[in-house]
């Protein structure tokens, strides 16, 4: 039996676990490690997990028919330096440069709990906080590619960007994109489109694309097109071992990495368009 006093690191323990792995972690996993450190009986490690799931700490998942346990969601979240994201109806006293984004939980991809949107929230962060991306420009405009729940077009509109587009080939998207941007009264400045990219032809400030390696590697071309003058592109979606050619595609003409960060298995960069390069395309 575990004192009382050892429960709040015990607690901790198994937190720091579920946020440091690599992969899923079920519950039979969880017990395993920490009855093996601190000898502690099934039912005992089941309760201290309960507690945190009570307190929405921890939530359990279910894929492909098992059960795993995660980091929960359902509740405001801090995501980077400045960004908390929340679900509606949820109470959250803000520091005076956070930034609170309300995101339904939907079906779409783009609620936080996935770290390459995390990853992709600190991009945008860093190139509109870091860089000159907003300097002497009275018209700046996002596009975030496959926007799922529209997170990313929200984050940039809440950061300063003027106008945003999103686009998505999935309806439940496009609904949820819509509910997310009224949410936040961002309706009027955040257009989702149900359309392809290669129909776009408008150049945007910054471009954000949460995508697997494959397709960030084919709208290279037709991101560099669209990318304005000393514009910004953030990606993410790409797993470590992936980082390399995707960085040598992007900086051998037109663009320059600017910031790099990973998160368990994934990574995402910034990239800024080179402003010696004169584009004809």
């Amino acid at each position: 039996m575990y004192l009382q006093a050892d429960e709040k690191a015990i607690k901790k323990e198994l937190l720091d676990i579920i946020e440091n792995s690599r992969r899923k972690v079920t519950p039979g996993e969880l017990e395993k490690a920490l009855s093996r450190k601190y000898s502690l009986e099934k039912k005992e490690i089941r309760s201290l997990i309960r507690g945190l799931v009570t307190e929405n700490f921890l939530t359990y998942t279910n894929h492909y028919g098992r059960t795993f346990i995660e980091k929960s969601f359902n509740k405001p979240v801090r995501i980077s330096k400045h960004v908390i994201l929340k679900p509606p109806g949820f109470y959250y006293k803000p520091k005076a440069d956070d930034v609170v984004i309300e995101i339904g939980q939907g079906v779409s991809f783009g609620n936080g709990q996935h770290p390459t949107t995390r990853l992709a929230i600190r991009g945008i962060e860093y190139a509109l906080n870091k860089t000159n991306l907003l300097k002497a420009k009275d018209k700046t405009s996002v596009l975030d590619i496959g926007t799922g729940s529209g997170v990313l077009g929200i984050t940039a509109l809440m950061m300063g960007i003027k106008d945003a587009v999103g686009v998505d080939i999935d309806p439940c998207s496009i609904k949820e994109a819509k509910d997310n941007a009224k949410i936040n009264k961002l309706e009027d400045k955040f257009v989702i489109k149900n359309m392809s990219l290669e129909d776009l032809n408008t150049k945007f400030t910054l471009i954000t694309a949460n995508l697997r390696y494959p397709t960030l590697m084919n709208i290279y071309q037709k991101v560099v097109e669209i990318t304005e003058k000393k514009g910004a592109v953030i990606l993410s979606g790409i797993k470590q071992d992936e980082v390399s050619a995707l960085i040598d595609l992007y900086t051998g003409k037109y663009f320059e990495c600017k910031w790099q960060k990973c998160e368990k298995d994934w990574a995402g960069l910034v990239f800024l368009k080179c402003q010696k390069t004169d584009l004809i395309i």
